[in-house]
């Protein structure tokens, strides 16, 4: 079978099972035998559980040294437990809801356990255990990502299928593989699902991701090919010396250096396509209204698009103290038909000169008499088909305001055909946000100190990652947390808010916490982005675990935003996530926790339109392969000289891929 046909060709997909493997982007065999391991359950080597270390994860073999005894503590939990041992130690293993597992488990009988070694309530135990009755012939068992209605044993099968009769396209003549020492693509595809030995698995995944590289690296120079546009808006008088002036305050030298860039660009004759990238609080929108004041100043209107209603007005709320009021617009899913009429109305003849909004700016064409500049804030939050319905095809500048750093190392080699700015100093007077990882233990400790600083007359964010009890996952629940926060804190008003509020409801809550009418707020992860109160200065995220770092990162830069010393609380008991929380204690530098996320949940999809789900790249992780990606970044470079064929090949599969797609507008 060729990669291209239907999964439905192999034995055992029929509709239903067809219509869950497309839930994880699975419709061809290609698909499929490139839907790669996340994991192995290494089987080749026993692990001594003297010699293991606790939170390791290994495979065991020992004897039943204890009875297996069954508990019932609750309805519906059946404990089957029992000890083994094998020389070195003994462990302690419970098997829940296996009802019928007793009856196989008898004293003195060897057994084979595949779990991670812990110490809790005093004993050595082998944690989420599976158990074997005779050791597995495979020495790696690949597992796989899924969904509902998939298990690993299916998975495995089905790529057992695909592998027996696909017929992949080799890409490169046999002197590219040798010269390059690549295995061939039909043994690496075998090898990196079903490998005999770890040197295997790892010269299959070179294979594999060398493939992506190559292609992502002759993906990214057809673009770069396209040439910059011919500026619509052509700009004469712009100061930033001038702008500063009209502000209340001083810029940093590095908001200084960015609006002089942007100064450089829309001056020139090319439309201007500027990434601006700076960390939680360093000042990004100022550099924004920059912009938008110097197309005003030449008479073009300005487009500022924000993810949240919330964000927009607070916009809105700064866009008036630096603008003639009657000449902002603030268009939301708020007004009513007859206002949004009257702002369409002001845009289209130009009265409107800085127009600022949300989704709403998608819906009913805006009809701009003088567009000169679109502005999207926090730009991973709208899709590239988004964007382009904003534009409406017209060449007009750029400006893209992100505080979701991109590595440093990944920038140089991902930004050779655009224009960044990076704004790496953060205004005077901020203090460090003190970050502190809360376990159990000292939970009772953070609740007192809390209640000091709001004795103090600061103000205080409870994060929850659900909105109630039953949402699928064990974790608080925000209209749980807020029961419990007035509990703890009687004589301080407390407000909840969350995505499924109305628009009104949400704008009144951070009005009112804003003013400081609401002292603490609880919430989802709504307030992520962009908001400003100075006086809070403590951020509790409950569960912390269930967040990725650069998304606890921007939660916790909602805080230290005035004068006072400001704390970030991240409560887990999950000690598997210690390592990755310390990240954030330990360091404040967005970039660096950033490339720390990066390695540990890959990168996204960097080309394309999607905004979540199976990135693009599916074996490559951009910021540990960072190497391969300019080593194969070179070989293109010399390819088209030295190996046309493999050039074409590689030029056909690159121009596939972006067919039918956007760039997504970060790396236009």
């Amino acid at each position: 079978m060729e990669l291209n046909e239907s999964v439905k060709g192999l034995s055992g997909i029929g509709e239903k099972i067809f219509q869950t493997l497309q839930k994880i982007e699975i419709s061809t065999l290609k698909d499929l035998v490139y839907h790669l391991p996340r994991a192995y359950k290494d089987f080749s080597h026993i692990k001594k559980i003297g010699e293991a270390r606790f939170g390791e994860t290994a495979f065991f073999e020992g004897k039943i040294v204890s009875q297996p005894t069954v508990k019932r503590p609750k309805r519906n939990l059946e404990i089957t437990s029992f000890q083994i041992a094998d020389g070195t130690g003994i462990a302690a293993v419970d098997i829940f809801n296996q009802f019928y597992i007793k009856n196989n488990l008898a004293t003195g009988n060897t057994l084979y356990i595949y779990g991670r070694l812990e110490h809790r309530f005093g004993k050595v135990r082998i944690a989420v255990p599976e158990l074997y009755f005779k050791k597995p012939e495979e020495a790696f068992q690949p597992v796989y990502p899924l969904t509902a209605g998939l298990t690993q044993n299916m998975m495995r099968k089905f790529i057992r299928e695909a592998l027996r009769v696909m017929e992949p396209v080799e890409l490169y003549s046999s002197s590219f593989l040798r010269r390059y020492k690549l295995p061939g693509i039909k043994a690496a595809l075998k090898e990196v699902h079903f490998p005999e030995s770890a040197a295997h698995i790892e010269k299959a995944r070179e294979r594999i991701v060398f493939d992506e590289l190559l292609i992502f690296n002759r993906m990214l120079t057809l673009l770069g090919d396209e040439s910059r546009a011919q500026s619509c808006a052509r700009i004469n008088e712009c100061s930033v010396q001038e702008f500063e002036r009209s502000l209340p305050f001083e810029l940093t030298n590095a908001q200084r250096r960015v609006m002089k860039e942007i100064m450089d660009d829309i001056e020139g004759d090319t439309v201007m396509n500027r990434l601006v990238q700076g960390d939680v609080g360093s000042g990004k929108t100022v550099i924004a209204f920059f912009a938008m004041y110097c197309m005003r100043k030449n008479g073009y209107q300005s487009v500022l698009m924000a993810p949240t209603e919330i964000l927009a007005r607070q916009h809105y709320e700064t866009a008036v103290k630096l603008f003639p009021e009657n000449e902002v617009i603030c268009l939301t899913g708020a007004p009513n038909a007859k206002k949004k009429d009257e702002m369409r109305q002001k845009i289209s003849d130009g009265s409107a000169m800085i127009i600022i909004g949300t989704h709403a700016l998608l819906y009913g064409e805006l009809s701009l008499k003088r567009p000169g500049l679109v502005i999207t804030d926090e730009q991973h939050r709208f899709g590239v088909k988004q964007r382009a319905a904003l534009l409406g095809g017209r060449d007009i500048h750029t400006l893209i305001m992100s505080a979701t750093p991109i590595p440093r190392t990944l920038s140089l080699v991902l930004f050779g055909h655009t224009d960044i700015s990076i704004v790496d100093e953060l205004p005077p007077g901020r203090k460090e946000i003190k970050t502190y990882l809360i376990h159990r233990d000292k939970y009772d400790a953070m609740v007192g100190f809390i209640r000091r600083e709001l004795s103090a007359g600061r103000q205080c964010y409870f994060v929850c990652p659900l909105i109630e009890e039953g949402e699928g996952m064990e974790a608080k629940a925000a209209k749980q947390m807020l029961e419990e926060i007035r509990k703890f804190y009687p004589g301080s008003k407390a407000a909840l808010i969350h995505g499924k509020l109305k628009n009104a409801e949400k704008q009144e809550i951070m009005d009112d916490f804003s003013k400081g009418k609401i002292q603490i707020l609880v919430s989802t992860t709504v307030i992520e982005v962009g908001i400003n109160v100075p006086n809070a200065t403590a951020m509790v995220i409950m569960n912390a675990e269930r967040f990725g770092l650069a998304q606890l990162h921007q939660l916790r830069g909602r805080v230290g935003r005035g004068g006072f010393q400001s704390y970030c609380f991240l409560v887990s008991d999950h000690q598997e996530a210690y390592e990755r929380l310390r990240v954030l204690v330990r360091s404040s530098d967005g970039f660096e926790i950033a490339e720390k996320d990066m390695q540990l949940r890959g990168c996204g999809d960097i080309i394309g339109t999607r905004q979540h789900g199976v990135s693009t790249l599916k074996a490559a992780n951009l910021i540990t392969d960072v190497e391969l990606l300019t080593e194969t970044k070179e070989i293109l470079a010399n390819m088209e000289k030295v190996y046309p064929k493999e050039y074409q090949m590689i030029t056909e599969q690159a121009k596939r891929q972006l067919a039918g797609k956007l760039l997504e507008i970060a790396l236009n």
